[in-house]
């Protein structure tokens, strides 16, 4: 007998009535040739020499693009159905959702965001390895280049980026600062918005060796580089302190990995902010109630796969820390990001002497469980 009572292998071919919820699974298969569709699109450069076209023939397109003119039809009948092509008598052109997001051109281009998902480091395509449970979860190193960066500021410019600078430019005192130090900034964004609204402002990024150049080139493209200088380092090493030390020390999603020895990272970094100075610490944190919203679980996994397996716990313990080694008017302001809830942490610097925070550092993070992996709180 059959050991699942549902199936039977005797059944004739002809009578077997297939469950019309089938088109679930067609529609994640779909999902993956549109995006398998539209990374070839970017990679031939479809999007902008459609822009320089205007209104076109099926065979045009295919001659410009140097697109197979077998394939160029369905190509453009496919776009048409997810609203990034429209047709007239005219011919075929984009829409303005493609013009905003996929050509180059655009200010709010995610064309490199799209192809770095795809890549074969991304974590994205070896989930396997990454939730494989055999000791330690295995994070899989990207190799860093022009790509990643892009990417990571096409991520950023999505909300995150303006709702951080301006948080800090609300702050009174920003307009005072003249020395600011991003760390593991390596998009640039945050030190050149700074910038451009403080022109008494200097920065100095702190990235690894091999993200200095790629730091460093994307600035260039906001003529703010005589400003903004990009230093090899990391949060565990900090050298070549200015001996007037800093008025601002930003850091974003760096202290994931820090998340057990939170008090001794934060001190070392507070050592190199100047008496009236400004510390912002921006994060993705456990949404609240540590609810995740239906719709959100793909997001839920992005989070984790970008916060070293889990994004901070309890933001307010965050500001328990800071009020205990000596900051005032401390704010917790959340706020969304491309990978869901974040919380800015930004406090003043008064000058008091630093205090052990061991009692508090328990609250910033989640559980642990009998293996050491984290728990959600």
């Amino acid at each position: 007998m059959n050991k699942n009572a549902n199936i039977d292998l005797k059944n004739d071919i002809s009578q077997i009535d297939f469950p019309e919820e089938i088109s679930i699974i067609d529609s994640i298969m779909d999902g993956y040739k549109y995006y398998q569709m539209i990374y070839s699109a970017l990679k031939l450069g479809f999007f902008d020499k459609m822009i320089e076209m205007g209104p076109a023939s099926p065979r045009e397109i295919a001659e410009t693009v140097s697109v197979n003119g077998m394939f160029v039809r369905s190509i453009l009948s496919a776009l048409e159905d997810i609203s990034f092509v429209k047709s007239d008598e005219d011919g075929y052109m984009l829409t303005k959702q493609a013009e905003t997001f996929l050509s180059k051109k655009s200010l709010f281009y995610q064309g490199d965001l799209i192809m770095d998902l795809g890549r074969d480091e991304s974590p994205w395509n070896d989930l396997e390895t990454v939730l494989e449970r055999k000791g330690s979860p295995k994070l899989i190193q990207k190799e860093v280049d022009e790509l990643q960066i892009r990417s990571l500021a096409q991520q950023c410019i999505r909300g995150e980026a303006q709702n951080v600078l301006r948080g800090i430019i609300s702050r009174p005192e920003f307009s005072e600062h003249k020395k600011l130090l991003d760390i593991g900034g390596s998009h640039g964004l945050y030190s050149i918005g700074l910038c451009q609204e403080n022109n008494a402002l200097s920065a100095t990024i702190i990235e690894h060796q091999e993200v200095v150049p790629l730091t460093s080139s994307s600035i260039s493209e906001y003529w703010v580089d005589d400003r903004i200088t990009v230093q090899e380092g990391d949060i565990e090493n900090l050298e070549a302190v200015p001996e007037d030390g800093y008025d601002i020390i930003l850091l974003s999603h760096q202290l994931y990995q820090y998340r057990r020895k939170m008090d001794e990272t934060l001190e070392k970094i507070v050592e190199m902010l100047n008496p009236g100075g400004t510390l912002v610490l921006n994060h993705r944190f456990c949404s609240p109630q540590c609810e995740i919203k239906p719709g959100d679980g793909i997001r839920e996994i992005d989070r984790a796969l970008t916060s070293f397996g889990h994004p901070l716990c309890h933001p307010e313990g965050l500001k328990d820390v800071l009020e205990k080694i000596g900051f005032v008017n401390v704010s917790l302001i959340p706020h969304e990001t491309a990978l869901g809830y974040a919380v800015l942490c930004i406090g003043t610097k008064e000058g008091k002497p630093l205090e052990k925070t061991l009692d508090t550092e328990k609250k910033l993070v989640s559980d642990y469980s009998s293996n050491g992996e984290d728990r959600c709180c």
